[in-house]
């Protein structure tokens, strides 16, 4: 239990450090930033979360987005903290933990990255 305890920890502070990148390039080489994180769909198309939330592209290629950051579970669904800026990360049974507890994420709160 320690051992899993120092691991989410770990895992929370170092992700929103990992992802904190708001610009990537979009399918003709052209960078794109947005206010949060951003992602490319599977076309090449990208799409920003709102400030301190996290972006991720789901098994079907869609980028989906929330409030905090985000991370996949074992079943490859994509949940994401209900805290702005708030951590995610995968325990060592698949499923995500979030600060301030997890929500599914939506891409209807994406905006189309600028």
């Amino acid at each position: 239990m320690k051992y899993f305890f120092t691991v989410f920890c770990m895992g929370t502070l170092l992700v929103p450090f990992a992802v904190s990148a708001n610009c990537i390039n979009d399918q003709h080489g052209s960078v794109v930033c947005g206010k949060g994180q951003c992602e490319s769909d599977i076309y090449g198309k990208v799409f920003c979360a709102d400030a301190g939330g996290g972006a991720i592209k789901d098994s079907y290629g869609k980028v989906q987005c929330g409030v905090g950051y985000c991370a996949k579970d074992s079943f490859e669904q994509v949940w994401c903290s209900k805290e702005q800026g708030g951590g995610a990360a995968v325990d060592s049974f698949g499923k995500v933990k979030c600060l301030g507890g997890c929500e599914m994420a939506s891409s209807e709160i994406c905006k189309e990255g600028q």
